[in-house]
């Protein structure tokens, strides 16, 4: 059974900073990117545990679009995957 993909306030207001930087260049490169990136998300709806697990923080674990890794967590008993946050590979680790 495929997990829902929920996505927190944090996550879309990362992704829209990261699509607006690249849309200010190229409008149809920042589409053609944000598609991208939620294709490789859709991923986890089948196989949640693609992802490694982040060190600091226990039950999150992190994937890589380049240059962007994206911060989740698997909620199992509710076959959820909450989508925590997009982070630029050119910016320190987040401290969440």
């Amino acid at each position: 059974m495929a997990f829902k993909i929920l996505f927190t306030e944090d996550a879309l207001i990362d992704l829209e900073i990261i699509l607006d930087y690249i849309r200010a260049d190229d409008p149809e490169a920042a589409a053609r990117f944000g598609n991208a990136l939620l294709n490789h998300i859709e991923l986890l709806a089948t196989f949640p545990h693609i992802g490694a697990p982040v060190k600091q923080r226990k039950r999150v674990r992190k994937v890589l679009h380049t240059p962007v890794r994206i911060y989740y967590r698997i909620h199992e008993a509710k076959q959820i995957i909450e989508i925590l946050h997009f982070w630029h590979t050119a910016r320190q680790e987040p401290n969440f």
